[in-house]
């Protein structure tokens, strides 16, 4: 699946076809593994997807499409639900492989009003079929009014103690499962010690003052950063969660 020409036609089709009530198409927007990581409890591997705030992780189009049809759009249907309308992407990062996409949407009321507005960042990644959703980064509890400065401050951080080397502490700021996004892959990352196991050799520095919010909720924020690895500069996208009293990493993507 995820065979669309470009990143926005895959993005456009996801909100076409989810107001089509059409499980196949809906999952042919996306590119597999296809994880959705929330900002929201939760986040359990076992974990049943619902109807806003889920995580899970789709290893094929027949996964996706099974959890969306057993879903059901009766539960948005109660609501007043007629239609899911997707604002304007706007690219945040982008190479030849992988794009990501600050968008979201609002559900709609036959008359028009709005039931609830989200704000996502979207990873896609083009393989050999084409464009798709890789995976959905939700805020979900978005809030117009957040700064996300408490977000931002943790992720700088976190790239303090990376380029201190202090691996140990920032294994400690992670939220388990961390997800890590690449091209056609998808890595889940249990714990600190799985952590510690396969990153803290790796020589990578945080670029100070690179750290800035692309969308940000009451509970979640996705910031955008800057690292360096052998001399070679590349772009992230952390998405941030409040966990109790701290802000924590759940997610990256770089490209």
């Amino acid at each position: 699946m995820g065979a669309h020409p470009t990143p926005t036609a895959a993005y456009w089709a996801f909100f076409e076809h989810f107001n089509a009530k059409d499980p196949a198409g809906w999952a042919g927007a996306m590119s597999y593994p296809h994880i959705r990581v929330s900002a929201a409890p939760p986040r359990r591997q076992d974990a049943q997807p619902g109807p806003r705030t889920a995580s899970g992780l789709y290893p094929t189009p027949e996964d996706y499409a099974s959890m969306a049809a057993n879903a059901g759009w009766e539960r948005f249907e109660l609501t007043g639900w007629v239609r899911t309308q997707g604002i304007t992407p706007r690219v945040v990062h982008a190479s030849d492989e992988k794009v990501h996409l600050a968008g979201g949407w609002t559900r709609h009321r036959a008359d028009d009003s709005e039931i609830i507005t989200n704000r996502v960042l979207y990873v896609l990644t083009r393989t050999d079929e084409g464009w798709g959703i890789q995976a959905r980064f939700g805020v979900d509890s978005f809030n117009a009014d957040a700064s996300g400065e408490a977000a931002v401050a943790a992720a700088e951080r976190l790239g303090e103690l990376r380029n201190a080397g202090d691996f140990e502490a920032f294994a400690q700021c992670l939220l388990y499962p961390i997800i890590i996004v690449g091209v056609g892959e998808v890595h889940r990352i249990e714990s600190a010690e799985q952590f510690l196991a396969v990153s803290a050799a790796q020589p990578i520095e945080a670029v100070p003052g690179s750290v800035s919010v692309v969308n940000a909720g009451t509970s979640g924020v996705n910031v955008a950063a800057r690292r360096r690895a052998n001399g070679v500069e590349r772009d992230e996208i952390l998405l941030m969660v409040q966990h109790g009293d701290e802000w924590q990493l759940a997610a990256v993507s770089a490209i």
